[in-house]
């Protein structure tokens, strides 16, 4: 009898062990609010990436340093560049058949990009905290986080919804994650246009700009009174639009100085995100603290 408990023991063990398996991988927050990882790719080529949530696969930057020889790129299909069969190693997570677009700018401190395909389709957590993401097989404890709806749109990227008060009046919209974007939250152009944010709320920063063909594109920064996500709220946040003659803002961005005052536990595949306060959440906005 005390053996079958013995056994049953052990079994019970091996399972919670394996429910709960979990991978590492640190990685360092720049001042510009990115995460970058160091990459092995292909077993021979040392990199740079910066971590962007709101795509999937890999791509380097034009204007890289790192030759990266080991990756061939074919334009026979797409004029900018893809190299379909990668492997890329990060600390000891390995993703394999990885594509690997070329000619895409990132951001400091890296010579190119990764994405979500770098947790091998398991539930992940960027911990800010402790600057590490951990990938884990099935949903950890989520008992000092809050739910909130995540959808994925057909090219894996990933929005989620949040409250901007305008008047007093909260208007509930769409925000892609954008942890590439240094800024707070930029609006797309029918939203901002909808509700006349250049009018209504007061102006921190105007910048006019012409293309080519004299078309004015004007950025505006703005200082929104409220931004609610879940139950957490940010007073008085710099927010981005544009008006003008071009206007080609689809979508709006929460950007990185707005998800690392969060830590974050993704689960795409069950539609949900789990967030809490980082230590950064008071932090001064990036708008406010650029240098």
């Amino acid at each position: 009898m005390l053996k079958i408990s013995l056994l049953s023991l052990l079994l019970l063990l091996t399972f919670n062990i394996n429910l709960s398996a979990q991978e590492t991988i640190p990685f360092k927050l720049t001042k510009h609010h990115n995460i970058i990882v160091k990459a092995l790719i292909n077993d021979k080529d040392s990199i740079n990436l910066m971590f962007q949530i709101a795509m999937e696969e890999a791509s380097l930057a034009p204007d890289r340093i790192t030759k990266v020889e080991s990756v061939k790129f074919d334009t026979t299909e797409y004029p900018e560049g893809l190299s379909r069969a990668n492997s890329i190693k990060v600390a000891n997570t390995i993703v394999d058949s990885l594509w690997i677009w070329d000619n895409e700018y990132t951001g400091y401190e890296a010579e190119g990009k990764i994405g979500t395909l770098l947790f091998n389709g398991k539930i992940f957590k960027i911990d800010y905290d402790q600057s590490q993401f951990v990938i884990y097989n099935d949903l950890p404890n989520v008992k000092d986080y809050f739910r909130i709806p995540l959808k994925r749109s057909q090219g894996g990227q990933l929005f989620v919804q949040a409250n901007s008060f305008i008047s007093g009046n909260p208007l509930l919209s769409e925000f892609l994650l954008q942890s590439g974007f240094s800024g707070a939250i930029l609006y797309p152009n029918d939203f901002s246009d909808q509700y006349q944010l250049a009018d209504k709320l007061p102006v921190l920063e105007k910048k006019n700009m012409k293309n080519s063909a004299g078309k004015t594109l004007t950025t505006i920064q703005c200082q929104l009174p409220e931004f609610r996500i879940s139950q957490f709220s940010l007073k008085n946040i710099p927010v981005g639009l544009f008006t003008g003659e071009i206007k080609n803002q689809k979508v709006g961005y929460m950007g990185a100085d707005i998800l690392h005052r969060f830590n974050w536990i993704i689960d795409i595949k069950a539609g949900f995100a789990y967030i809490q306060k980082s230590k950064y959440f008071n932090e001064v906005y990036y708008f406010n603290n650029r240098s």
